[in-house]
């Protein structure tokens, strides 16, 4: 432990890897954190966590007080009668997935802080999965805002805002990276003044715009795709997400990490066949719509690559696949911008 650290009460929700992350900086570098509020690793399971982490071992040999909810959304007596007993000066909130009921956050002198953001800035991208979601658009931008949480979908008050590059070798594992670096640096600048003089905001302004939901099964590939749609959608599923799938012959392919290739070698192949596999690492190379995607990490029960072997075509809905993501009217649905 650092020196000079306050002796508020706080609680940190988390329960997931960037959760993790985040939750050892605050308890180790800021503050105490007294109660820890987390899933089991069934709860994570049920849930279907993405990136969960058990983060209960790192508590008990910190001394920081263990709580697992009886539902993960809270939003029952036993759950906020806790909180009711067991309050405190502020919450801090990271990789959960649901809304905190407003009961809940009243148990707090200084309420619940929350991150949210988009390559647009708030209130542009509330909403699910706004990193992978700028993933799959393409974009070059975050700007992620520490929010002072209310009962809505990341309608709080604005704190502070951090923004970040997202770069062409990014997948969503290395922009959580980029977002626990990102809060770390703004919670330094308001964490300690703000348990003792609480935490000023700013309303956000303007017409909110929502990211829609995504599930396991928006990872399918249409390799009538342009390359890079392709190559956008892997990196934002990647692990700690379910992951981007293929087919062959009813046998799923996961595709962990790829690379845009080329558009010099022309095959006159199909989009999705395997044209050539590069022994002995077993990296192939895809035809696509206008070029290859280099695949470099895949994962199937069954399957192993061979040169002519054509992956079924599978329609993304959540992408609007096989047209470009960034065509204007599907742009304009998810972003606003």
């Amino acid at each position: 432990m650092t020196s000079g650290k306050r002796q508020d009460r706080v609680v940190y929700v988390g329960c997931t890897e960037a959760g993790f992350d985040l939750l050892r900086y605050v308890h180790e570098e800021l503050t105490t954190v007294d109660e820890l509020l987390t899933l089991t690793p069934e709860q994570g399971q049920a849930n279907n966590v993405s990136g969960y982490y058990d983060y209960r071992s790192y508590a008990t040999r910190k001394g920081i007080e263990v709580t697992t909810p009886q539902t993960y959304s809270m939003d029952n007596e036993e759950d906020i009668g806790h909180f009711r007993e067991h309050g405190g000066d502020v919450m801090i909130v990271h990789g959960w997935q649901r809304l905190i009921p407003g009961e809940i956050l009243d148990c707090f002198t200084y309420g619940a802080l929350g991150l949210h953001g988009s390559a647009f800035g708030l209130p542009k991208g509330r909403g699910r999965s706004p990193m992978n979601w700028s993933l799959i658009e393409g974009l070059d931008r975050f700007l992620l805002s520490l929010l002072h949480l209310d009962e809505g979908a990341d309608s709080g008050g604005v704190i502070e805002t951090k923004k970040f590059d997202i770069n062409v070798h990014d997948d969503i594992r290395s922009l959580y990276y980029k977002l626990v670096l990102a809060t770390q640096d703004m919670l330094d600048n308001v964490l300690l003044d703000g348990l003792e003089n609480g935490f000023d905001t700013e309303t956000q302004n303007g017409e909110p715009t929502y990211y829609p939901k995504r599930g396991p099964e928006d990872g399918a590939i249409d390799w009538r795709d342009p390359t890079q749609v392709i190559y956008n959608l892997i990196r934002s599923v990647a692990a700690p997400y379910p992951g981007a799938f293929t087919e062959y012959d009813s046998e799923r392919i996961y595709i962990w990490d790829a690379q845009p290739f080329s558009a010099d070698f022309v095959f006159d192949s199909n989009p999705g066949t395997v044209v050539k596999v590069f022994a002995p690492a077993g990296d192939f190379a895809v035809e696509t719509s206008d070029g290859t995607l280099l695949v470099t990490d895949w994962e199937a029960d069954d399957w192993e690559p061979k040169r002519g072997m054509t992956f079924t075509s599978l329609q993304n809905v959540s992408i609007d696949s096989p047209n470009r993501v960034d065509s204007n009217n599907h742009k304009d649905s998810l972003t606003g911008s």
